[in-house]
């Protein structure tokens, strides 16, 4: 059995090549919409007796989660690389996952049939901007329009694909010095791969295909090489290679070893062997109108029965399971059981999303997942009528279960839903998905900015009398009030210092909660109130008008008029950068954050990238993931977070006040 992954950046051909491996399988391919590939799909063919399983990625950077998830559930990784635009920022992306993952690598340098396409600047660009050392082990057959097939480097025969079969042929002569020289290459890295072929190569300057083929696959198993197959996925050529290489070079499940988890008494190997306990993870969690919740999953040890019981230990709960199928792409067979290697289906998990592992009865392990990239933009979602208000909250929920990387969240302040995603497509992506599957219409906005107000100056002695007679029962509540600034981020402090009996002390906290209630809403533009101390040191009351109620209003309008004589001022929320960039940009990312308000606070080396570590506001930061990718090439990335609150600067802070105030009569 091979398990592997096709990543490669968009427009690279891996669908064509998924449904080239297919066909030439004889394995049904439904082909999926036009267009970039937005969400991974699973595959699996027979090929020469083997059985192989696969998953095509997305391409694109927003829908990075779903290409790390499907690297972790696979052995082998292989990048499907554009000949005609050989290394982009999104190919840098998924190798970055693959490599991380520890995952060996296979190469397909596809598209050698188009203008402009050569194999040697696609190795050195490979060399240079993901640091592989890319081996070939096939070699074009002619050029552009003229590619007419593959050479076998180890066999030294020329393959030329008709229909579904291949031809074999003789190399032509003219061809011989420039195969013999790859060939030699490629043994000896093969030699490199093992000591006692090593030895032998020096000595006799001779390996058999069988001994080229162990070097080779050491080499890959240890990351130190990538095999290159080449070819055209549209026209077949170099396809059956490749599946052959996989074969030869790809790891099995055994050969992969065992995966690290974590268990009671602490890290713990599963071996992924038919015979040992039952372990499952689950990549991808799909939610479909009519069959409802499918959890996609490989099977990392242990045989699975076609329907049983799972335990899931993040959730501590049992899982019932029946109908275990495989995918082909949109389309579900169900099989009698599944071996280590499997990639599965489970129809209906009630308790267990993407990133769980599922267990025996009696094994307690945990695989954890791989880190995710975090959300960078953020848009408030507006449901377009009061229907689609009912409806959205639960159709979000399933969009969050499919995807781990959306963020759906509430402000209680603003009261907008915000959803946050990978970039611009990843929302727009997701919000075309509420309408057509759940019919949810909603608009996107970018979200309100949660200004503060607060004070500069202290106000001693202001005193505020409530007095109402409508006959009967009056109204009656004074109160006197020192009201001052507190350091930025201490909130709010409330101290009663009364003597006497002026105010019965029962009345304190119906003026804490007038005082609290007045802080909802500043001066300036309406925004809360923080950083304040109020000292209730005085007042009056009378023996039947007081009350509550009295002393809670007067509270409440005491401290609006103690605010408006001590000098407020607007707050807004500063964010903590840490941006990640490539060295040439950096000059460009210094100073775009100048431009939006922001501070360096320091930078590090990351090798050919630079890390900055900034503040700037929030108000100048909501659309920065797409400033960012256009400044960097794609190269960039940040992350973000909450970091304090400080003073508006007076031209700013005037038009945010205008604005906010002509929404609140409008």
């Amino acid at each position: 059995m091979r398990t592997f992954v096709l990543l490669g950046q968009s427009g690279s051909g891996k669908t064509a090549l998924a449904k080239a491996m297919l066909s030439l399988a004889g394995a049904a391919f439904k082909p999926p919409k036009e267009g970039p590939t937005i969400s991974a799909k699973a595959y699996h063919l027979n090929w020469q007796g083997a059985s192989y399983y696969f998953l095509d990625t997305p391409g694109d950077d927003n829908f990075l989660g779903d290409t790390k998830l499907c690297a972790w559930s696979a052995d082998l990784a292989v990048l499907v690389v554009d000949a005609t635009s050989p290394v982009k920022v999104q190919l840098e992306k998924a190798y970055a996952a693959a490599r991380d993952l520890g995952l060996p690598v296979l190469v397909f340098v596809n598209k050698l049939d188009q203008e402009k396409a050569r194999l040697e600047d696609t190795l050195c660009d490979l060399q240079e901007k993901l640091e592989i050392c890319p081996v070939p082990v096939a070699y074009p057959l002619g050029e552009e329009a003229n590619l007419k097939g593959i050479i076998d480097l180890l066999k030294l025969k020329v393959y030329i694909p008709e229909g579904p079969k291949v031809r074999v042929e003789k190399l032509p002569e003219d061809l011989v010095a420039l195969a013999e020289g790859l060939r030699k290459n490629m043994v000896e890295f093969a030699a490199e791969g093992e000591d006692e072929l090593l030895e032998k190569y020096l000595e006799e300057e001779h390996l058999e295909p069988e001994e080229i083929m162990r070097g080779l696959k050491k080499g890959v198993l240890s990351g130190k090489i990538a095999p290159v197959c080449v070819g055209s996925a549209v026209r077949l050529i170099g396809v059956a290679r490749l599946l052959d290489a996989i074969y030869e070079l790809g790891p099995t499940p055994q050969e992969r070893g065992p995966w690290l988890a974590e268990g009671k008494e602490g890290p713990l190997d599963l071996a992924p062997s038919p015979e040992a306990p039952s372990a499952i993870i689950v990549y991808k969690t799909l939610v479909d109108p009519y069959a409802g919740k499918l959890s996609l999953a490989r099977v990392v040890s242990g045989t699975l029965a076609s329907e049983g019981v799972l335990y899931n230990p993040r959730e501590e709960t049992a899982e019932k399971y029946a109908h275990l199928a495989v995918a082909q792409g949109d389309e579900l067979r169900e099989i009698p059981e599944a071996l280590p290697g499997a990639l599965v289906v489970f129809p209906k998990l009630s308790e267990t999303h993407t990133g769980d592992t599922l267990v025996a009865e009696g094994l307690e392990a945990l695989i954890p997942p791989p880190d995710l990239p975090s959300p960078v933009l953020t848009y408030a979602l507006h449901p377009e009528t009061r229907a689609d208000e009912d409806k959205i909250g639960p159709a979000l929920a399933k969009l969050k279960e499919e995807d781990p990387t959306l963020r759906i969240g509430r402000d209680e302040e603003t009261r907008e839903i915000l959803i946050s995603g990978l970039g611009q497509i990843h929302i727009e992506r997701a919000v075309e998905k509420l309408r057509e599957r759940y019919g949810v219409k909603a608009r996107l906005d970018l979200p309100k900015i949660p200004y503060r107000e607060t004070i500069k100056k202290a106000v001693q002695g202001v005193i505020y009398r409530h007095k109402k007679q409508t006959g009967g029962r009056g109204q009656f509540a004074e109160v006197h009030f020192h009201v001052f600034p507190l350091p930025r981020g201490e909130g709010f402090e409330f101290v009663e210092t009364l003597t006497g009996m002026n105010v019965p002390r029962n009345f304190v906290p119906a003026v804490e909660k007038g005082v609290r209630e007045a802080m909802e809403k500043g001066p300036l533009a309406g925004y809360p109130v923080v950083d304040v101390k109020v000292q209730f040191y005085d007042g009056k009351s009378h023996e039947v008008d007081s009350s509550d109620m009295a002393f809670k209003i007067a509270a409440f309008h005491c401290f609006k008029k103690a605010l408006e004589q001590s000098q407020p001022i607007l707050l807004e929320p500063i964010m903590e950068l840490e941006i990640e960039v490539p060295e040439e940009a950096m000059g460009d990312v210094i100073g775009d954050l100048n431009a939006r308000r922001g501070r360096v606070l320091g930078m590090e080396s990351q090798g050919r990238y630079q890390l900055i570590k900034a503040q700037a506001p929030m108000a100048e930061l909501l659309r920065y993931a797409l400033d960012l990718n256009s400044l960097t090439g794609g190269r960039g990335t940040f992350r973000i977070r909450f970091s304090h609150y400080e003073e508006v600067p007076p031209p700013i802070a005037q038009k945010v006040i205008e604005k906010a105030r002509a929404s609140q009569t409008s």
